[in-house]
């Protein structure tokens, strides 16, 4: 067990207690049954590219990890992360890293919460846990991709500190962001020079992508959703490896 405590389930409105702990391949059926559930109540399908049963088993048998929150032993929200290594799927291919470079990167996979259980922050507290325990592990790199028009999510990838590095189509041809953080010495950006753009200004997004930008934090209002950009500071030096921004976020296409 990780965390328990009492969560406000909003279908009851009641305080309940729950378990946070970590899953096995016992926990595959649940997980399952779970995302059925949670991707049938979505409005819009291509916010999230659900898991098969065998790449959650592959996760849980070495190649990543897997927490879930329980109410009285049901399954209620998940989080998962991968440690892709040289493989085609690992998503700093998207920004050009090196071999030597993808071997340090962790990659949030899925992150689920019933209905019941939303607007209790929970995509944050899991996926938070989950990139504390990469870094336990010595992986520098923390990536995951999000819809543009998802805005949860895009909240909750900014607030645990990841940055928008590209705009691209992946999967079925669906428009992501593609977010980083170096969890060990995260980007330094001038948050003096901040440019808000809505979200479905892609051409105006791929120009200061372009242009040495980094998306950091949205915000919400009659106009919509709006996304925060500033350029990194130039002279931050990432460590004794190089910084990976600049130079490979150019030329970006949708």
């Amino acid at each position: 067990m990780m965390e328990k405590g009492k969560i406000l389930n909003q279908h009851d409105l009641q305080l309940c207690p729950y378990v946070i702990r970590g899953l096995d391949t016992n926990d595959i059926p649940q997980i399952l049954q779970l995302q059925d559930f949670v991707l049938s109540s979505m409005k819009n399908r291509s916010f999230c590219v659900p898991l098969s049963q065998a790449e959650h088993f592959e996760i849980m048998c070495g190649h990543g990890e897997s927490i879930g929150l329980f109410l009285q032993g049901k399954l209620y929200a998940i989080c998962s992360i991968l440690f892709p290594g040289q493989s085609e799927d690992n998503m700093a291919r998207q920004l050009n890293f090196s071999n030597e470079e993808l071997s340090g990167v962790a990659q949030l996979e899925l992150s689920l919460v019933h209905p019941h259980l939303r607007g209790n922050n929970l995509q944050n507290k899991m996926a938070n846990m989950l990139a504390r325990s990469a870094k336990k592990k010595n992986y520098r790199y923390l990536f995951t991709t999000v819809s543009p028009y998802n805005y949860p999510s895009i909240k909750t990838v900014t607030s645990i500190g990841m940055n928008i590095a590209k705009l691209c189509k992946m999967y079925y041809q669906w428009d992501r962001y593609v977010v980083y953080k170096n969890l060990v010495n995260p980007l330094q950006l001038d948050i003096n020079d901040i440019v808000h753009v809505p979200s479905t200004w892609f051409k105006e997004q791929q120009e200061l992508l372009n242009n040495g930008y980094l998306g950091f934090s949205q915000l919400k209002d009659e106009e919509g959703i709006k996304i925060m950009f500033a350029k990194r500071i130039i002279n931050y030096k990432v460590g004794s490896k190089k910084d990976r921004f600049t130079s490979h976020c150019r030329g970006i296409t949708t």
